[in-house]
């Protein structure tokens, strides 16, 4: 029956309605959130939590592996499984759907005319289901979902009523607080009634009738960060009224920590170990952002709210950490190997990118959180950026997973790094530099002879030595340079045998050259192969020794000097283009194995040639004498494999001058007319 006391309250205090079946399904997948709400609470759930985000991690990193190692059949393999678990986590959405909406179209309780009357003892609601008398002390919580009220008698049952049965939104909102009111005034004193809103994340409990804000939830904190790193506004109201979530605050912290070790992991790869020597430069990011926060805090004066922007500033650094490791991950996986992508300028992009980033996001969102006046945004930033971003961005240890130091292997690389400063192979060294110059063989009149000086100029990695070995062996069979043949090597394996290779031991060799070759018909071949810099300098490098590295000027330099005419110039370095343009004249013939401002390819310690090396001399030169279409074979080659290696060109160069090309053309000429001469004289015996 109606209840005279309610009349001056609510204008009526009988409703009638009929709950659409949109309003139904909007109600049934609210419960359901609700209850995944409080079933995350247990332990058990947390600990399946865990497990699924492990599992998660552990696909990321498998999937990473194998965008590194190419290996095209297994990763087909794991995008099938990561496909076929989309499909399932969809189908599984859709049929969560489907079936609301049938509970939603049969269920009686949500479905047909229903009349529901406020009385003074308990709340009425008559349908199809029959009629159901629920007492003010028996209701639970009262929520709003997108203007309906939703009323729980326990965890699962509740009572709806959709905005459809109120004449307006005042009478709505009156209803909403007389219902809350009621349930707050008639709940048992040990048992808190909790009135929600649904579109918010507060709660207000009820306890001994006094009221008292509860904390959010760890997933609004987390949304509200990648809002917040989106220059969004969060979607929560009262947020910087908020006293501090420590829970979430614990949370940011570990996966700030979690993301540090990931990345390691994903460098180092699975053979390694952890370094807690690295956890106080991840951690130090925790004290310099609290400092920010509470200078934030105090530029607007609410050191009271220290706590709040705190938290919005973690937040705000997670998802942009997730991020550059993402976007590293996938330029890593665009380059052929680590060493390579950590060479590449792009790959630094996201590190130098998000400082900025991380600036500029900070600051709004607390500007925001603090309800700052405008002129205290620019000193909002510029704290941000002095107190957060500047000490962030110093270089500190955070390495937590390092890969295993093996003892044996590292004794052996110090010995072998430091093979030049035995002093049996210091002293040995110029005696095997005469040997080798006094082993030259003069050049012979009325033949135009090769002779081929070999530079393997940096020790740090065997394939630069490999290259040079073969490169005079195929030369002694395919150009007759046995006899004219010199090999200046750095390299600990070699420190005995050969000299090693330094400015002034190459300006030697080619004097030397230059006195015993006949100046006028003989063709120097000079083969530079190590590392390069962007400053176009071939680097000559043998630990502990302090070489120069040779530039373009340099190398001109020594070869005028030599007094050599005919030369014939390949430099493979990364940036080589510029020995190009330094030696091209009219009697050189100048090959480089990239552009001036390009990378090249292949310095692997493993590998036995680089890219050049093996397309050049290991391929064109076995099916051509021509030294000139040789490279244009190779550099054909050398873009295709590229092409498949998702690498960037390297572009190599070459110019031949015409006295040369006619030099090299005679030399061509009389070596294979030598040898139909040898084969004639071979078959008339």
């Amino acid at each position: 029956m109606d209840d005279p006391t309610l009349r001056p309250q609510l204008p009526r205090t009988v409703f009638q309605f009929e709950s659409t079946e949109a309003e139904a399904l909007a109600a049934l997948e609210f419960n359901q959130t609700r209850l995944g709400r409080r079933l995350r609470r247990s332990a058990a759930i947390h600990a399946l939590g865990i497990v699924a985000g492990v599992a998660c991690l552990g696909l990321i990193y498998l999937v990473a592996l194998l965008v590194i190692e190419r290996d095209r059949s297994r990763l087909w393999v794991v995008a099938g499984f990561a496909g076929l678990s989309t499909l399932l986590a969809l189908s599984r959405v859709a049929l969560q759907r489907s079936m609301f909406r049938m509970i939603a179209a049969g269920s009686d309780s949500l479905k047909g005319k229903r009349t529901v009357r406020i009385e003074a003892e308990v709340l009425r609601s008559c349908g199809p289901d029959g009629e159901t008398a629920v007492c003010w002390s028996g209701i639970r919580s009262i929520e709003e979902l997108s203007r309906q009220i939703l009323i729980y008698v326990d965890d699962f049952s509740f009572l709806l009523i959709p905005s459809s049965a109120f004449v307006d939104a005042a009478e709505q909102a009156a209803v909403l607080g007389e219902l809350r009111r009621r349930a707050v005034a008639s709940a048992p004193t040990p048992t808190p009634v909790a009135i929600r809103h649904a579109a918010t994340p507060m709660a207000v409990d009820v306890d001994s009738h006094h009221e008292r804000v509860v904390e959010p939830r760890l997933t609004d904190t987390l949304i509200d960060g990648i809002r917040f790193a989106l220059f969004l506004r969060s979607r929560r109201r009262g947020f910087s009224d908020f006293q501090g979530d420590w829970g979430a605050l614990v949370f940011l912290v570990l996966s700030s920590i979690a993301i540090a070790f990931l990345r390691d992991l994903l460098q180092v790869g699975p053979k390694g170990a952890f370094s807690p020597h690295g956890l106080p430069g991840v951690l130090f990011d925790v004290p310099v952002v609290l400092v920010g926060a509470w200078a934030l805090a105090r530029l607007v004066g609410r050191t009271r709210s220290t706590l709040t922007v705190f938290i919005a500033l973690m937040s705000v650094a997670l998802p942009i950490d997730v991020v550059v490791l993402a976007s590293n991950l996938a330029v890593k996986g665009l380059t052929r190997s680590w060493a390579e992508w950590k060479s590449d300028a792009v790959s630094q992009l996201p590190f130098a990118l998000a400082p900025i980033w991380f600036t500029f996001a900070a600051s709004i969102s607390a500007v925001r959180l603090l309800a700052a006046p405008r002129r205290k945004w620019l000193p909002a930033a510029l704290l941000t950026g002095v107190l957060i971003t500047l000490p962030m961005t110093l270089d500190r240890d955070r390495t937590l997973w390092w890969a295993r130091h093996d003892q044996d292997a590292a004794a052996t690389d110090y010995e072998r790094r430091r093979a030049i400063a035995n002093e049996d192979a210091f002293y040995r060294q110029p005696h095997l530099l005469h040997e080798q110059l006094a082993a030259l063989k003069p050049g012979r009149r009325g033949v135009i002879d090769l002779y081929f000086v070999g530079v393997a100029a940096y020790a740090e990695q065997d394939v630069f030595m490999k290259e040079v070995h073969f490169v005079a062996k195929l030369f002694e069979e395919r150009f007759g340079t046995r006899g004219h043949s010199l090999m200046l090597i750095n390299n600990p394996a070699t420190v005995t045998e050969s000299p090693i290779a330094t400015a002034t031991s190459l300006g030697l060799a080619l004097k030397r050259v230059a006195e015993i070759m006949d100046r006028d018909e003989d063709v120097l071949f000079l083969f530079i192969t190590s590392h390069g810099t962007r400053d176009h300098q071939a680097s000559f490098d043998f630990y502990p020794m302090r070489l120069k590295p040779v530039d373009p000027r340099r190398l001109k330099e020594l070869l005028d000097q030599s007094g050599i005419r005919r030369r014939v110039v390949v430099v493979s370095t990364c940036y080589s283009g510029a020995f190009v343009d330094a030696l091209k004249d009219d009697s050189t013939l100048v090959i480089a194995a990239s552009a001036g401002d390009k990378s090249s390819f292949g310095c692997s310690n493993d590998a036995d040639f680089t890219y050049f090396g093996k397309a050049y001399f290991d391929e064109a030169l076995r099916r051509t004498d021509s030294f000139s279409d040789a490279f244009e074979m190779a550099r054909t080659a050398i873009a295709e494999r590229e092409r498949k290696a998702n690498l960037p060109s390297s572009d190599p160069q070459m110019f031949v001058g015409k006295g040369i090309k006619r030099a090299l053309e005679k030399f061509v000429s009389f070596r294979q007319a030598a040898m139909l001469n040898a084969s004639a004289r071979g078959s008339r015996r």
